[in-house]
């Protein structure tokens, strides 16, 4: 956002900050999300021609606050020692006040080094935002500085902030690592399932062999994606199978799974996670409640006539909560504690409003749990930044989460926001099988999100409102006040 600020700074009126906050805004979402190209093909069936004008539209939806903050900045007057701050506030207030089918955060690279993204646990993502867009504010306003003596304290105010920052949150992640109390081994199943592919028990053998896998190799729990059990079951579903649909036929351990479900008065099903336990009772149900549009869920119009339009459209039944899993871990008649796990399907851990609403449900949640099917956006960077959101839902609870994800990465992310373990991120197509496989994670627990909830579950939520309330106020202030003189163009 540095160049921007500067650019906005010297803009010659609104109109050219509103074409340079454009163009910047929609070239970073086509550059960041360049893989929804090749998911409106996959799944819109739709020929590149369709798709580019699409993603162009996207973009630039995407790039208004960009375009609306590029304005602020052009017409509002502040005290340079206030304006980094204030436009960092303004930037965040906007990004977040504007609809979004995949909410995300332009710092979706920061998880990679998780000490800079503790502050999540005060204010959340909207914090993190603003401590590094006034670090970006402090080194434009060094850039713009009339005098050297100013140049250097802004300059030097811009490395302290980050510096700062991490060195908080490497103390606050040392401090985290003394409170484990118990670990919980748990089997992550990544079955590789391509695609379309409708043999239906070779789906099946891609689920129980590595199941099978990680029961030997000591796992207590097992976790299989997203949708992955290839038949649709029947509500109510309280007992496994006995014949050659069973789930527990390879492995004796408790399992969650995701398959779709419906009632037989039901017009369109369910995406659902499962508890079921080791003895093959199904001790607990979750519906997804968020559901992506048009991939899960027509909206406006009648799904059966969208999708004669587009076959690849789906529609599917609305969950209506949270849902709360109390998992014995081991084999059946196992006398051991229950883990308590807040069940996410899919993109449900980007929202953070859902993820806070799983988490303080009564008795609170030790871990969460995501089964996902991110195999529609292929080998791209989708996967790592859908990662890297959950990372943020963890540091904002303070409870770890493990993933099990059809094709990859599927992983263990520990109270820090921290990947302990991960698989590769595969291709899978039928013309190119990749084999099934597992990933054995030591789930460590120590503290529950009712008896233990954080700042930011408490009420530090409310930051994010409070950056609205401040950019709405700033475009305000911005539209009443005279405009400032634009400076001489070279």
């Amino acid at each position: 956002l540095t160049p921007l600020y500067l650019a906005a700074h010297a803009a010659a009126g609104w109109r050219e900050a509103l074409r340079l906050g454009l163009v910047a805004g929609a070239v970073m979402t086509a550059l960041g999300v360049s893989w929804m190209l090749d998911l409106l093909g996959t799944f819109g069936e739709l020929p590149l021609w369709a798709c580019a004008p699409l993603f162009a539209i996207y973009c630039l939806w995407t790039a208004v606050p960009f375009a609306a903050w590029a304005i602020l900045l052009s017409s509002w007057t502040c005290p340079r020692g206030l304006a980094p701050l204030a436009a960092a506030a303004a930037f965040s207030g906007l990004w977040w006040s504007w609809p979004a089918i995949f909410p995300f955060t332009v710092l979706l690279g920061l998880p990679r080094a998780p000490s800079w993204i503790q502050p999540a646990e005060l204010g959340g993502v909207a914090l993190v935002e603003v401590l590094v867009f006034t670090a970006s504010g402090l080194l434009a306003e060094a850039w713009r500085a009339p005098d050297r003596r100013r140049q250097r304290l802004y300059f030097a105010a811009a490395l302290a902030l980050p510096l700062a920052s991490t060195l908080a949150g490497r103390w606050r992640m040392a401090a985290l690592d003394a409170e484990t109390t118990r670990t919980v081994r748990v089997g992550l199943v990544q079955p590789n399932i391509p695609l379309l592919w409708f043999d239906k028990q070779a789906r099946l053998a891609r689920l129980r062999e590595p199941s099978a896998a990680a029961q030997a190799e000591g796992a207590d729990i097992v976790v299989w994606p997203e949708n992955m059990y290839p038949w649709t079951l029947n509500r109510p579903f309280d007992r496994d199978f006995s014949d050659d649909d069973r789930i527990l036929a390879r492995h004796a351990r408790p399992t969650l799974f995701g398959a779709g479900n419906a009632a037989d008065s039901d017009l369109y099903g369910y995406n659902s996670a499962f508890h079921m336990a080791a003895d093959g009772a199904v001790l607990g149900r979750f519906d997804k409640n968020l559901l992506v549009p048009l991939g899960e869920e027509i909206p406006l119009v009648d799904p059966a006539w969208a999708q004669g339009l587009v076959p690849g459209m789906a529609h599917n039944l609305r969950g209506d909560g949270p849902a709360r899993f109390l998992v014995t871990p081991g084999p059946p008649g196992s006398k051991a504690s229950p883990v308590s796990l807040g069940p996410l399907i899919c993109y449900e851990d980007v929202f953070a409003w859902f993820a806070r609403a799983v988490a303080a449900q009564p008795g609170g949640v030790e871990a969460f749990v995501n089964l996902t099917n991110d195999t529609w956006f292929g080998p791209t960077s989708e996967p790592w930044g859908h990662q890297a959101l959950a990372q943020y839902r963890v540091v904002e609870h303070r409870v770890p989460m493990i993933r099990a994800v059809n094709s990859g990465p599927s992983s263990l992310i520990d109270r820090s926001g921290r990947v302990v373990v991960s698989t590769r991120l595969h291709a899978v197509s039928i013309d190119a099988p990749v084999p099934p496989e597992h990933l054995i994670a030591d789930l460590e627990l120590g503290r529950d999100t009712a008896s233990a909830p954080t700042i930011y579950a408490r009420g530090g939520w409310l930051f994010v409102h409070v950056c609205q309330v401040s950019a709405a106020a700033m475009l305000v202030l911005a539209a009443v006040r005279p405009r400032r003189t634009a400076p001489p163009r070279p």
